[in-house]
């Protein structure tokens, strides 16, 4: 009976010591949270404290700037085109390269990833743009004789993937340009000026307005809502150029409300503390009851203000902010790419460098795409004026092309 009452005794002892346990680790951990909140909270005030008495702008000084300095302003900055501005810069500026193949040509254009990035300013990494980058597909062929063919394009299966804006296409004749369908499935970006004379614009439900405008430094404040939204913001100087961009930090901080919540909040959160300390509130159920007891009632929403700082080479006469679209642009338009003008002028001639794909040899192939010079040659590379520089082996060497022959002729003895 003794050993019964004893053993009864001990279990109790051992449930009890790890109740108590239990109930410390649980009142420690409530107290470290407690801690960790005022010094957040404190930490919170004081940056709302500095950032809401900041004046609204202040006048750019009259600090030394070397304006001929080219190293002070950048050519870099990204253009953010629309899709429209977006296709008028492909036909202005970018070309097809394109060599005769039997049974296939390659082509390709121009405009590479980077290119293209650059354009639609779809972020630094390549590869991470990559998936959102602008899809050419080759939908109709213009041949050199004057005809057109529809495409057909179709990436072959079980093949290496093509480089971006590379095609093998099934062409009979020699391609002069291609009307490409370009599927675009990106963001775009909208473009707003802040200056001195105005230093507030509304996006959406909230506002970006330039808190501070000094020599290379730039404060900005905006909803936290919109942080994610801010593709890039670029300085400018007083006649326009950009300015090299020389780094950016932020932080974000509560609204008004829940900062007038957090200054009366805080000495009841520093009083619980105590009273953990002083063992008058003994489980983490009575801090709980406790606080509740004593908070006032906190704002249903905490509209947090993102305040970033952006640095450049001199002082900035306007910021540029581009902020995304909320919704994804998904549509296809039409764009016609031309062949390189080099090639163009060749091309003139009616003769055209071809590859036979099985054999792996060039020869010469008229606007129809009959063979005037058999694919027997290692390379052959026009030269404009019907002379072409030709390889057999090693060894290259000039030659004039003799049409009516179908030969080339030596140009040297």
């Amino acid at each position: 009976m003794t050993k019964s009452i004893s053993l009864i005794t001990l279990v109790f002892c051992i449930f009890l010591s790890y109740g108590c346990s239990k109930n410390r680790s649980e009142l420690e951990q409530a107290k470290d949270d407690l801690e960790d909140f005022v010094a957040k909270s404190e930490n919170m005030i004081e940056l709302a404290d500095l950032e809401f008495n900041v004046k609204p702008v202040q006048i750019n000084s009259n600090k030394a700037f070397d304006e001929k300095d080219w190293n002070n302003f950048t050519d870099q900055q990204r253009k953010y085109l629309s899709i429209d501005g977006f296709l008028a810069k492909v036909n202005e500026d970018f070309f097809l390269a394109t060599e005769f193949g039997k049974p296939k040509s390659s082509v390709s254009i121009s405009l590479n990833i980077l290119d293209a990035n650059e354009l639609l300013g779809l972020g630094d990494d390549a590869e991470e743009a990559s998936v959102v980058m602008p899809q050419f597909k080759p939908s109709l062929l213009h041949f050199w004789d004057g005809t057109s063919a529809e495409a057909n394009y179709k990436v072959a299966k079980n093949t290496e993937e093509l480089e971006y804006n590379h095609f093998l296409i099934a062409a009979s004749k020699p391609i002069r340009s291609i009307d490409f369908d370009v599927q675009f499935k990106h963001y775009i970006s909208t473009a707003y000026r802040l200056d001195d004379a105005n230093p507030k614009i509304k996006v959406g439900d909230g506002y970006i307005e330039m808190k501070s405008n000094a020599d290379g430094e730039v404060k900005l404040n905006y909803p936290k809502s919109l942080s994610e939204k801010l593709s890039e913001v670029q300085g400018f100087y007083k006649d326009g150029r950009a300015l090299r961009k020389l780094g950016s930090s932020s932080y974000s901080i509560s609204s008004a409300a829940t900062i007038a919540w957090l200054k009366k909040a805080l000495p009841i959160y520093e009083e619980a503390i105590s009273l953990i300390d002083e063992q008058k509130l003994k489980t983490a159920q009575e801090v709980e009851a406790h606080l509740k007891s004593k908070l006032p009632l906190k704002p249903t929403q905490d509209a947090q203000m993102e305040f970033a700082k952006y640095y450049f080479s001199g002082p900035v006469n306007h910021l540029m902010v581009y902020v995304k679209n909320d919704k994804p642009q998904n549509v296809t338009k039409k764009v016609n790419v031309k062949l390189l003008k080099e090639m163009d002028a060749i091309g003139k001639e009616g003769y055209f460098v071809a590859v036979d794909s099985k054999k792996g040899l060039k020869g010469v192939v008229d606007v129809k795409g009959n063979w005037v010079i058999n694919p027997i040659y290692d390379e052959i590379r026009a030269m404009g004026d019907e002379k072409f520089d030709v390889r057999e082996g090693r060894i290259g060497t000039p030659r004039k092309l003799d049409v009516k022959n179908k030969k080339f002729i030596n140009l040297l003895p």
